[in-house]
């Protein structure tokens, strides 16, 4: 018996399963392809914030250890432009940090910005020297802020000296011998980070020497004394 052509195609239910599967295969693939480009971009978001965070540590660290004997660090509390308070630790009299050649007697500020988001930055501002009443406060809350890490919460100054850490430094305190700076990064999420800073000690110049060599009253001949 022929079969028609009629009974050579495909029923209806046969093309409703294959469009099912067909579907779901789809959807298997489009979620393992979607999961996949969200765990490389989760991953080289990571990858970035970890190469941001050690550059921002590295420069401050650089900040630190190459202090000028004049130079001297405090921390002090201040107000955004907003009004809120932010810590600003505070580089005077200083060189080379950041990569500031010179502050020709000024100050460089780290401060934790704040950001409409809920963050905050931190970021630079060089201030010149003798700068004081109204004109520092506009410049401190509207001036030319240079961001460096955005992104951080829950920012913590501390101080080391004397075996004991403290959370105030201020100005004419002297040196601390260590500084830490404890912080959580939006990139790199349930992660508190904790640097600590060793602070040179200011070396100590070489007392002058008021004592002269007497001479020797027994002066040892000369080999070709009696030549």
């Amino acid at each position: 018996m022929k079969k028609t052509p009629r009974d050579a195609g495909f029923t209806l239910f046969e093309v409703i399963m294959a469009l099912m599967i067909l579907g779901l295969l789809s959807g298997a693939v489009y979620s393992i392809t979607s999961a996949a480009l969200q765990s490389s971009q989760a991953t080289i978001t990571e990858q970035a914030g970890c190469r941001r965070v050690e550059a921002f540590a590295r420069v401050l660290r650089d900040a630190f250890l190459n202090l000028p004997r004049d130079a001297r660090v405090f921390l002090k509390m201040g107000k955004s432009s907003s009004g809120a308070p932010v810590q600003e630790m505070v580089f005077a009299e200083t060189s080379g940090t950041f990569g500031v050649a010179s502050v020709a007697g000024g100050s460089l500020i780290l401060s934790d910005r704040p950001k409409s988001d809920g963050t905050r930055t931190f970021s630079i501002l060089r201030v010149p020297a003798k700068m004081q009443g109204n004109d520092y406060d506009r410049m401190m809350a509207e001036g030319p802020w240079i961001p460096i890490l955005p992104g951080v919460e829950k920012i913590a100054w501390s101080f080391f000296r004397q075996g004991k850490w403290q959370e105030t430094w201020a100005d004419g305190a002297g040196r601390p011998e260590a500084v830490r700076l404890s912080f959580d990064y939006r990139d790199l999420p349930g992660t508190t980070l904790d640097f600590q800073f060793w602070v040179p000690p200011l070396a100590q110049p070489p007392a002058p020497s008021n004592q002269q060599t007497a001479p020797n009253p027994n002066p040892a001949p000369s080999p070709n004394a009696n030549k």
